[in-house]
């Protein structure tokens, strides 16, 4: 049988909840319900036929109102977020570059000196493409654009097929990236593909909820 446990998050304005089923030996659980109530502790709030109410508390007890701070705790959660995504691709850069494994094109676009890991102004070079002399941009890793291709052709020939135009279908660049996770965990890269990948984990990171810390 899985375990009930209330979780309560109380604010001096907010009161959170949350109340989950957990199975800590099937390392499962759910979701049973959660929400929150904000209370308005100042100012005039809008009440259910539109009008303004001087009595916040009332107008909570009724389920009206919106505090003042949601609105700057959304934008003020939001600018946190932005910062430590900064900050981490900031950090990275800068263990990459100690192990040389970032492309110099890309390299050259970041400030070791004065603002350690932070693009230069008005740049934010793409690490996958280069820029030859023609001005064009290439794709770095055509390689192993060209070996996953190859790959697909022979274990999912169904990606491929003649269009009305009369051209064969084309598989975009940035699936390159998929394939060389897959790669990876069985063959070597070259240092600037895992410096992609490494990247690109950085800039997408996720967390399990469930994770079974216990487990070695």
């Amino acid at each position: 049988m899985g375990k009930k446990i209330l979780g309560l998050d109380l604010g001096t304005n907010s009161i959170g909840w949350a109340l989950v089923e957990q199975d800590f030996d099937q390392k499962e659980g759910n979701i049973l319900g959660m929400g929150s109530r904000i209370i308005p502790m100042e100012g005039y709030v809008s009440t259910s036929n539109g009008a303004a109410s001087k009595d916040p508390m009332n107008d909570f007890a009724l389920g009206n109102g919106i505090s003042k701070c949601a609105a700057r705790t959304k934008f003020r959660g939001t600018r946190h977020l932005y910062e430590r995504n900064h900050l981490r691709r900031e950090r990275l850069h800068r263990v990459l570059n100690i192990l040389n494994f970032l492309p110099e094109h890309y390299a050259k676009s970041i400030d070791f000196e004065k603002h350690f890991g932070k693009f230069l102004p008005e740049t934010e070079t793409k690490l996958p493409w280069v820029k030859n002399d023609e001005g064009k941009y290439e794709f770095l890793f055509q390689n192993s654009f060209d070996e996953m291709i190859t790959d697909f052709k022979t274990n999912q020939p169904q990606l491929f097929y003649i269009k009305p135009n009369g051209k064969e279908t084309e598989i975009p660049y940035d699936w390159t990236i998929y394939y060389l996770r897959k790669k990876a965990l069985q063959y070597k890269l070259e240092k600037e593909e895992l410096a992609w990948l490494i990247l690109n984990f950085n800039q997408k990171r996720g967390y399990y909820q469930l994770r079974g810390e216990e487990e070695e």
